[in-house]
């Protein structure tokens, strides 16, 4: 196979995969629609009863109550982090466009201790621009 082959190829899976996940997405939101309507009945229920817990003949219903936090102004909430040495608090990732703008110029100090680094080619296939003809070999001399 020769690459206008091969690329003609991944484009045609790629288009072939957005249609499957278009549809597969479009019927997801249906049935999560449909199981947040159930879930709004149940704790309805639960909160009728006062029950955190009723247990029926097809599973048990359990009501919980989850906390979500939102940081209002980091930068107050990271010089808490650091008042309190607790970086627990945070989620352990290196965010890689940041740390590579960081690391930009510094390349000869090495990394940080304890990062290390993957490197790995990647393929990226770009759609044809409309106003770009196609390809004919024939036409070059």
């Amino acid at each position: 196979m020769n690459i206008n082959d091969l690329t003609q190829a991944y484009m045609n899976i790629r288009k072939e995969r957005e249609k499957l996940s278009s549809a597969y997405k479009q019927e997801d939101e249906k049935l999560k629609a449909d199981l947040s309507v159930i879930e709004q009945e149940m704790l309805k229920i639960c909160a009728e009863q006062g029950a955190d817990s009723i247990r029926t003949g097809f599973g048990t219903v359990s009501r919980q109550i989850k906390n979500r936090y939102h940081v209002l102004d980091w930068d107050n909430f990271y010089q808490f982090v650091l008042d309190n040495r607790a970086p627990q608090l945070l989620t352990k990732r290196v965010h890689e466009a940041n740390f590579t703008e960081f690391m930009q110029g510094k390349e000869d100090q090495g990394l940080p201790p304890g990062v290390n680094i993957a490197r790995e080619y990647t393929i990226t296939v770009y759609k044809p621009k409309a106003e770009t003809a196609s390809f004919n070999p024939e036409l070059v001399a």
